[in-house]
């Protein structure tokens, strides 16, 4: 973990009130890895007490990106960033998506939590490692991917403007019935809670190993504030302990198996 003054390289909107910054940080970019995130302050004089979290969503040549949305005071912050403005981050921080070996990867990504999913699906392009990716939205105007069944590539919107209508269970049920001689499936998928809790249940139904990026609020990236509590799943010799209770997104996380946690 390191605190970088990063250059903007640029920032601009991919998809309705979706944005794309690309930032210069060679120290950061050099140690990091899909699933982690940067921590942020949108603006020099940040009247707030912590930063804005985001997860990073590609690195190359030294560079890296995140995609957000404007939905509050430090998200519009960032949206004014300019060419070659200067912004104070820290990172990598959190941990990484686990290792594959003869696993097939599902990889799903809901809004912004597309994210760390797309830093995934890099890796696995450039390493010749197939494997599906499902994209959901609530319309047509939030997608910036094209939908592409036979590259693997799945859009879904709630409103069925493009691609599968309904959320992203219904492109995952299109996978699961679709005849296939994969047996060894794994699903990586991030996006808001409810999203999550029902891909949790669907792998739990079909008995697929499932691990999920969560998006919650880490305001300090590294433990301190306590602020981003996940209840674990119990053994009934756990004991009662907080840290045997509790895990925090920031530093156990954010990538957890959902056989561990309770809720996501």
């Amino acid at each position: 973990m390191v605190n970088e003054v990063a250059s903007v390289i640029s920032n601009y909107e991919i998809a309705s009130n979706y944005w794309q910054a690309i930032l210069k940080a060679p120290e950061i970019s050099r140690m990091a890895k899909p699933g982690q995130f940067i921590n942020i302050l949108p603006i020099k004089n940040w009247p707030k007490m912590m930063r804005r979290p985001m997860s990073i969503a590609s690195n190359e040549h030294e560079n890296i990106s995140i995609i957000y949305k404007v939905v509050g005071e430090g998200t519009q912050y960032i949206s004014d960033w300019k060419e070659g403005s200067k912004v104070d981050i820290i990172g990598p921080l959190g941990n990484t998506w686990p290792e594959f070996n003869d696993e097939y990867p599902i990889l799903i990504g809901g809004g912004v939590g597309i994210a760390p999913i797309l830093y995934l699906q890099d890796k696995f392009s450039s390493e010749g490692i197939k494997h599906h990716l499902i994209m959901g939205a609530k319309t047509g105007s939030e997608h910036f991917l094209e939908h592409s069944p036979d590259d693997g590539l799945l859009l879904t919107t709630d409103d069925g403007t493009i691609g599968i209508k309904g959320t992203v269970i219904r492109a995952l049920e299109a996978i699961f019935h679709t005849p296939s001689d994969i047996r060894n499936y794994r699903i990586c998928a991030c996006g808001p809670s409810p999203m999550l809790n029902a891909i949790k249940q669907f792998a739990s139904d079909y008995s697929i190993e499932c691990f999920v990026a969560l998006e919650t609020m880490m305001a300090c990236g590294f433990g301190i504030c306590q602020g981003c509590s996940i209840e674990r799943e119990q053994n009934s010799d756990a004991g009662s302990s907080y840290r045997k209770k509790y895990s925090l997104a920031c530093i156990d996380g954010p990538v957890f198996q959902t056989n561990e946690i309770k809720n996501c």
